[in-house]
C-alpha cells in the first residue's frame, strides 16, 4: 500500500472523515505532532474536493505545510498567503490579487499567516470586471484584446520580462498578467485563439499548452471594492493552529460572528476542558538523534520489536540509498529490510503510538534542513542572461583569421539573384569583413578580463597572426611544465587508503546539506584516488559557498581513521583560525584531535602544539606557510590539504612542490575554471569541478539602494539592526580608503550603540589579520572593509553586507563580494548602494540590476561574468596567460590552449598518454545553395537575435538541437517563412556534411557538387558512400585543381530547392549506415 495511503487508513481520520459528512460545525484534534498536520489538511481537502483554509500564527510551520501538500497531494493543489519579511510594498499588491483569485476559484488549499487576517483584498465582482479570459479556439478581436492590456496598465516591451509586461510578434502576444507563476503566449490565426502557452521569462519558450488561461491586471491603481480576509473566513472549512494560539497572537477574537461551513481546531497546547468533538491521534513528533546512526538505529529496533510499521523519508534517491546502507551497516541486513524507505520527505516526523506507525525523516535525523523550491518569477528588470551573452552592434568580436573587429550587424546581400545575409565587421583604419554564414563559426564575442577595451586589429596585416603563434608559445611553456609535474608524479608509490568505514559513511551523511551531483562526484573521486596507489595530486575548483571544504574535511576524516597525520596549508592566518572552527564543529562528535598554528597562538602553546604533532598526538594540523618550517617534523603525514595554493609565495610553493611528491594533495581553489578548459586537461591534472550550490541554501535577497532617498538612513539602520537582532554581523564594504572616514562617522550617528572596526589594504598584514579575527571571534558586529574581503575569508555569521558604490566594482567583484554572506541556512541580505540614478546612467543600474534579479547562488550569472573564469585561468598557469587571454580573447585562448595539450599529449609526452582518446576536432563543411536562406527582418526585428540564431544553426552538434531552434523560432515568433525553411534544411547538410567529411557542397537547379574531405575518400567505405549518392542521381566524378568532386543530377528535379531536399534525404541515408570515430569511418550494425 502507497504510504501517504497507510497513513489515512487509520481509525483516526475515519472519525475525521465522520464529521466532513455530518452536520457538526467544530472538532479539536490534539496530540498531532509534526507533518501529522499537513496529513490531517490533505485528507480534508480531499473529502470535501473545494476550498480549504488554513490558519496558521507560526508562518515557517505553515511554509512547512505547504511544502509537505505539494508531495501529499500533488504540485498545484496549495496557495500560499504568507508574504516574505522582504516582500516589496509591489510584491505584496501581487500576492493580494493571486490570492482574491485563488479564493475565487475555490479548488485549492490556501494558507494562510494570521498576520495577514486584516488585508483588504479585491473583492470576487473586481476581478471579473476586470480579468480577460480566453479559451483556445475562441473568436476573440485581436486588436480588442491589445486595446484591453493597454487600457488595465500593461506595458509594451521588446520581450516580457516581469509581471504587467506585453510584447506583440505578427501573430503572436506575450503577457504577464498578476496571477499565475509564469507569463502566457497567447496564438492567434486571424480572430482565432489557436493556442495559449505557458512560457520561460528567462529562455523565452513554451512550457506547456493550456485550453484556458485568465489575464488579471494589477488593480492596486484602479479604484476598486475590498474586503478584509476575516470575512471571508465565513461559509468556509478552516483549519487552525490552536484557535487559542492565534487569538493571542492578534489580540482579539477575530473568529466572534464568523459563521464557519466547518471548523477543525488543531491543538498545539494541552487544553482544559474542550467544547465539541475531540478526536486524540496519539501521535509523537521525532525523536531527535544528534547525527548519529547508532542511536537511530537502537529506537528502530525497539519499535520493530514493539510491532511498529517503520518508515524513512529521505529526500531524493540518492539519500534514500546512503540511508538504507548506512542502516544496513549498523542493524544488518535483515533488520533493515523490514524498514521501508522512501525517496520523497515531509518536513517533520512523527510517531503514532496507538497506530504502530513511525515515520520519520532522514533530513531530521542528520539535523539537516529540508529543501525548499527556492524558484519564482520575482520582478525582472536586469539583463537576462541571454541577453550578456548576445552580441549587439559596437560589442568587440574576434575572428580566428582575422583579428579583433567590432559587429556592426547584419546586411542582407545579393548574388547572382539569390537572397542571403552576412555579417558586417569593422576592424582598424575603416577596414570592413563581411563574413559568410558559413564561417560564423569563427566569430565569437570578445571576452577579456572586465575593463578591458581591446585594440582593433588591422586588416591584411601580419600581426594577428604573430600574436596567435606568441600566445600559443607561451601556453604551450606553461601546459608543458604542468604535464610534466603530473608525469613525474605517476611514477611514485604512495599510501593505499582504505575503503570507507561505518563511521565516514555516518560523519558523511551528518552534513548539514544535502550533496550536489558535482559535490558527491568530486568526493567519490577524492576517495578512489586515495584508495589507489599513486600519490593524489587533486585540484578541486567552485565557486565560493559550494562545498569544497566539506569535501576536504571527507578526505581528512578517511586519512584520520587510517592512522595518518593531516596537514591543512592556507595563506593567511584568519583563514587558518576559520578553517579550524569549520573542521572543529563538523568533527566535534568524533575522537579526532584537531590543533591550529599561527602568529596568534602563544609561542608556549606552538612550541607543544609542534612536540605533540611529532608524537603523533594530532590528527589534522591547521596553519599557513610555518607548517613548511624546517622545525614542523610529523610522524606519519597522509594528505595534505592546500587552499588557495596561487597565493603563496613563491619559496613557499616551492617547498610544496618537494613535499608533495610523495604524499596525497588535495588543492582547493575558489576561483572557478571553464569546464571546456577542465575536459582538455583531463588525464594532464586530476580536477573535480563544483558549479552547484546546496539545494537548502536561501537565495541570498539583494537590492539596489540609492543615497539620496529619504529613507536611506532608515533602511541601512534597519538592516543593521536585523541582523544583530538575530546574533548576526555586517560587512560595509568601499571601493576606497579615503571613504571609510565618511561611513564610520555615517555608522556612528545611525546605531550608536554597536561597534564597528575597519580594514584596508594599506594595513599591515598583522593589523589585517588582528582585526579580522576579532571579526571572527564575534568582538565587533560591523566591519568596514574596502574589497580584500573578497578572497577567501567565509563567516558563516555575517549575513548582511553593504556594498558602497557598487557602480564602481566590477560585475564579477560584486558577484564575489555578495558571496561572503549567505554561507549558513540563515537568510542573507545585500544592498548595493549607489548615488542618484540619474548621476549614473542606466547601464549601470541595469547591470546591478542584473545582479540584484539572480540571487541564487550559481543562478548561472557566473557564467556570463568570464572575468572569474580568466582569474582561474591565471590561478592555475600565471598571471602572464591573464595578457594573453586579453590580446586574443577568452574564447580563441580556450581554443589554442586545447590544441596545445592535445598536440603535448599526442608528441612529447605520447608514451604517458598512450591510449587515451583523442579530442575530437570538428570537421568544416562549406554549404552553398541557390536558395534565398536567411532569417527576415520582418520575422525577427533585432540583428542581435538573428546573429544568435544564425550561430546557434550553424554550430549545431545534431539534428536534434537543429529540431530545437525551428520549434523555438516557431513558439517564439510564429508560423516559419520560406526562407528560415530553406535556412533549417541548409544547416541539417551542413550539420551532415561535417560529420561525413564532406569539405564542400554546392546546390544549384542543375545539379549538386560535392567535395568529399581526404579521410573519407582515403577510407575503406568511400566505394558505399558513391554507392548511395548514385541512388536517384545520375553521377560523375570530376578533377578540379586537385580535387575530388562528385557531381550528382537527381531526377524529377527542376529547382535548387527541391535538390537541397533530396540531398539531405541521401546524406540521412548515409549517416544512419557510417560513423566515423577515432580516425576510422566504420559501418553501422
Amino acid at each position: 500500500m502507497d504510504f501517504v495511503e497507510k497513513i489515512f487508513k487509520i481509525d483516526k481520520f475515519e472519525k475525521l472523515g465522520e464529521f466532513l459528512g455530518n452536520q457538526e460545525k467544530s472538532i479539536n484534534l490534539k496530540n498531532v505532532a509534526g507533518s501529522l498536520f499537513s496529513f490531517v489538511v490533505a485528507y480534508v481537502y480531499r473529502g470535501i474536493k473545494n476550498r480549504v483554509i488554513v490558519l496558521v500564527q507560526d508562518e515557517e510551520f505553515g511554509r512547512k505545510v505547504a511544502d509537505d501538500l505539494n508531495f501529499i497531494l500533488g504540485e498545484g493543489k496549495v496557495f500560499e498567503f504568507i508574504p516574505d519579511e522582504d516582500m516589496l510594498a509591489d510584491d505584496i499588491d501581487v500576492l493580494r490579487v493571486k490570492f482574491a483569485h485563488e479564493y475565487a476559484r475555490a479548488d485549492k488549499v490556501i494558507i494562510l499567516s494570521i498576520k495577514q487576517i486584516d488585508e483588504r483584498i479585491p473583492l470576487s465582482k473586481e476581478l471579473n470586471n476586470h480579468s480577460f479570459v480566453l479559451s483556445v479556439g475562441e473568436k476573440i478581436n485581436y486588436d480588442a484584446f491589445i486595446s484591453y492590456l493597454v487600457k488595465e496598465g500593461f506595458e509594451r516591451k521588446k520581450y516580457v520580462e516581469s509581471r504587467g509586461d506585453y510584447s506583440v510578434r505578427g501573430s503572436i502576444i506575450d503577457v504577464f498578467g498578476f496571477v499565475g507563476e509564469f507569463p502566457i503566449r497567447i496564438e492567434f490565426f486571424d480572430d482565432e485563439v489557436v493556442s495559449i502557452r505557458e512560457f520561460d521569462i528567462f529562455t523565452q519558450r513554451s512550457l506547456k499548452n493550456l485550453s484556458r488561461t485568465v489575464i488579471v491586471p494589477k488593480l492596486t491603481n484602479l479604484n476598486f471594492e475590498t474586503v478584509e480576509v476575516s470575512r471571508l473566513l465565513n461559509d468556509s472549512v478552516c483549519i487552525v493552529e490552536d484557535k487559542n494560539l492565534v487569538i493571542q497572537a492578534v489580540d482579539e477574537d477575530i473568529f466572534e460572528g464568523v459563521e464557519f461551513k466547518k471548523f477543525i481546531n488543531i491543538l498545539k497546547l494541552e487544553a482544559g476542558d474542550l467544547n465539541g468533538n475531540v478526536v486524540n491521534f496519539s501521535s509523537r513528533a521525532q525523536p531527535f538523534f544528534n547525527s548519529s546512526i547508532t542511536f537511530f538505529s537502537e529506537e528502530v529496533a525497539k519499535l520493530l520489536r514493539d510491532g511498529f510499521e517503520v518508515f524513512v523519508l529521505c529526500d531524493g534517491k540518492e539519500q534514500m540509498e546512503r540511508m538504507k546502507e548506512l542502516v544496513e551497516d549498523a542493524m544488518g541486513f535483515e533488520e533493515a529490510m523490514k524498514i521501508h524507505f522512501k525517496e520523497k520527505s515531509v518536513n517533520l516526523g512523527f510517531i503514532l503510538t496507538k497506530d504502530k506507525i513511525a515515520v520519520f525523516t532522514e533530513h531530521e535525523i542528520f539535523n539537516r534542513v529540508k529543501a525548499r523550491n527556492f524558484l519564482k518569477y520575482r520582478k525582472f528588470k536586469g539583463i537576462t542572461l541571454h541577453e550578456l551573452e548576445m552580441l549587439k552592434p559596437g560589442d568587440f568580436v574576434v575572428h580566428v583569421d582575422y583579428g579583433i573587429g567590432k559587429f556592426a550587424g547584419l546586411q542582407k546581400i545579393s548574388i547572382n539573384g539569390i537572397d542571403q545575409e552576412a555579417v558586417r565587421l569593422e576592424y582598424a583604419d575603416g577596414g570592413v569583413l563581411y563574413v559568410n554564414l558559413n564561417y560564423i563559426n569563427r566569430i565569437k564575442k570578445y571576452r577579456g578580463e572586465e575593463g578591458i577595451v581591446p585594440r582593433l586589429n588591422k586588416l591584411g596585416s601580419a600581426e594577428w597572426e604573430k600574436l596567435k603563434e606568441r600566445a600559443k608559445d607561451g601556453i604551450k611553456k606553461v601546459v608543458r611544465d604542468f604535464i610534466w609535474l603530473y608525469a613525474k608524479r605517476s611514477y611514485v608509490k604512495g599510501f593505499k587508503f582504505s575503503p570507507d568505514s561505518y563511521l565516514q559513511k555516518e560523519m558523511e551523511a551528518s552534513f548539514i546539506y544535502e550533496d550536489t551531483p558535482d559535490q558527491r562526484r568530486a568526493t567519490i573521486e577524492v576517495k578512489q584516488d586515495m584508495e589507489s596507489e599513486k600519490p593524489m595530486d587533486r585540484l578541486i575548483c567552485g565557486d565560493v559557498g559550494f562545498g569544497k571544504t566539506e569535501v576536504a574535511i571527507r578526505a581528512a576524516f578517511k586519512a584520520v581513521l587510517d592512522k595518518k597525520q593531516v596537514a591543512v596549508l592556507v595563506p593567511t592566518t584568519i583563514l587558518a583560525h576559520q578553517h579550524y572552527k569549520t573542521f572543529t564543529e563538523r568533527l566535534k562528535n568524533y575522537p579526532v584531535r584537531i590543533e591550529v598554528i599561527s602568529r596568534f597562538i602563544p609561542r608556549a602553546k606552538q612550541v607543544k602544539i609542534i612536540e605533540d604533532l611529532e608524537k603523533g598526538e594530532i590528527d589534522i594540523i591547521i596553519g599557513t606557510h610555518r607548517l613548511l618550517s624546517n622545525d614542523v617534523r610529523f610522524k606519519d603525514l597522509g594528505l595534505l590539504i592546500i587552499d588557495e595554493e596561487h597565493r603563496f609565495g613563491v619559496e613557499a610553493k616551492e617547498k610544496l612542490r618537494k613535499v608533495k611528491v610523495n604524499v596525497d594533495t588535495l588543492t582547493l581553489s575558489a576561483t572557478p575554471i571553464p569546464r571546456t578548459l577542465y575536459f582538455s586537461l583531463m588525464g594532464a591534472r586530476d580536477m573535480s569541478i563544483i558549479n552547484t550550490p546546496p539545494p537548502n541554501r536561501l537565495p541570498i535577497i539583494t537590492k539596489i539602494i540609492t543615497v539620496n532617498s529619504l529613507k536611506f538612513a532608515d533602511i541601512v539602520k534597519n538592516a543593521i539592526y536585523h541582523e544583530v537582532s538575530r546574533g548576526g554581523q555586517v560587512y560595509f564594504v568601499v571601493d576606497k580608503i579615503a571613504e571609510i572616514e565618511d561611513i564610520a562617522k555615517f555608522l556612528k550617528e545611525i546605531v550608536p550603540d554597536l561597534k564597528f572596526d575597519v580594514v584596508h589594504g594599506k594595513m599591515k598584514p598583522s593589523a589585517i589579520e588582528k582585526v579580522m579575527l576579532g571579526f571572527l571571534e564575534q568582538k565587533f558586529d560591523i566591519l568596514i572593509s574596502t574589497k580584500i574581503i573578497e578572497a577567501g575569508i567565509d563567516i558563516p555569521n555575517v549575513n548582511t553586507i553593504f556594498i558602497y558604490n557598487a557602480h564602481t566594482f566590477g560585475l564579477a567583484e560584486i558577484y564575489q563580494l555578495r558571496g561572503r554572506v549567505g554561507r549558513s541556512n540563515r537568510q542573507a541580505y545585500a544592498y548595493l548602494v549607489i548615488p542618484p540614478v540619474e548621476t549614473i546612467g542606466t547601464n549601470a543600474i541595469r547591470r546591478l540590476s542584473a545582479i540584484e534579479e539572480f540571487t541564487e547562488l550559481g543562478s548561472g550569472l557566473n557564467l556570463a561574468l568570464r572575468d572569474m573564469e580568466i582569474r582561474g585561468i591565471g590561478n592555475l598557469f600565471g598571471k602572464e596567460q591573464t595578457g594573453f587571454i586579453n590580446s586574443i580573447g577568452f574564447d580563441l585562448y580556450c581554443r589554442i590552449l586545447e590544441e596545445a595539450v592535445e598536440e603535448l599529449k599526442q608528441r612529447e609526452f605520447k608514451d604517458i598518454f598512450k591510449g587515451e582518446r583523442r579530442l575530437r576536432r570538428k570537421f568544416d563543411a562549406i554549404v552553398s545553395a541557390e536558395v534565398n536562406a536567411f532569417i527576415p527582418d520582418y520575422y525577427v526585428d533585432s540583428d542581435s537575435e538573428r546573429f544568435s540564431y544564425y550561430q546557434k544553426l550553424y554550430e549545431a552538434e545534431s539534428l536534434e538541437e537543429i529540431e530545437a531552434i525551428k520549434d523555438e523560432l516557431e513558439d517564439r515568433f510564429g508560423k516559419l517563412p520560406e526562407e528560415v525553411e530553406s535556412l533549417i534544411l541548409i544547416s541539417k547538410v551542413k550539420h551532415l556534411s561535417e560529420k561525413n567529411h564532406i569539405r564542400r557542397v554546392e546546390i544549384t537547379r542543375e545539379h549538386v557538387v560535392v567535395t568529399p574531405g581526404d579521410s573519407l575518400i582515403n577510407s575503406e567505405i568511400f566505394r558505399e558512400v558513391v554507392d548511395v549518392f548514385s541512388r536517384g542521381s545520375g553521377l560523375k566524378f570530376e578533377k578540379v585543381g586537385g580535387e575530388t568532386k562528385l557531381v550528382l543530377k537527381f531526377k524529377y528535379s527542376a529547382t535548387a530547392r527541391q535538390n537541397l531536399v533530396k540531398f539531405l534525404s541521401l546524406l540521412e541515408e548515409l549517416t544512419l549506415q557510417f560513423s566515423y570515430d577515432e580516425g576510422n569511418f566504420t559501418t553501422n550494425p
